[in-house]
């Protein structure tokens, strides 16, 4: 009885993922799509506030508007990775086959370069 129960448990999340509660992969896109637009707001933000201390600080001794730089440097630097990331998903969106393709080569070079670290590691001896 517990085999069969789980045999159509097993086929119900396999064809209809909204009884098993799980998320497809356009639920996940627009989540992720969700994020990253709040990201690239805080980051706009940011500058926009680290611009405001930049400006603010004028004239002041000793100069205190390198703080403000600094803020302006960070929201730039998080500008750049969430539009990267942008760039990644697209490719992954737009050229699915090259993508898997991509990303199972770099998955069979991290398998191969840990094996070899692995077997270059000297055997230690017990001592007794």
């Amino acid at each position: 009885m517990y085999k069969n129960l789980q045999v159509g448990l097993s086929l119900a999340t396999a064809f209809l993922p909204s009884v098993a509660l799980a998320q497809t992969f356009g639920q996940v896109v627009r989540l992720f799509n969700t994020f990253v637009g709040l990201m690239l707001v805080a980051a706009i933000l940011t500058y926009c506030v680290g611009f405001v201390i930049w400006i603010v600080r004028l004239g002041t001794w000793p100069t205190y508007r390198t703080e403000g730089i600094k803020i302006m440097e960070w929201s730039v630097v998080i500008l750049f990775v969430l539009v990267v990331i942008l760039m990644v998903v697209q490719f992954f969106r737009d050229h699915p086959y090259a993508a898997t393709y991509t990303v199972s080569a770099i998955i069979l070079a991290l398998i191969i370069w840990a094996v070899i670290v692995i077997m270059q590691q000297p055997e230690k001896k017990e001592e007794e």
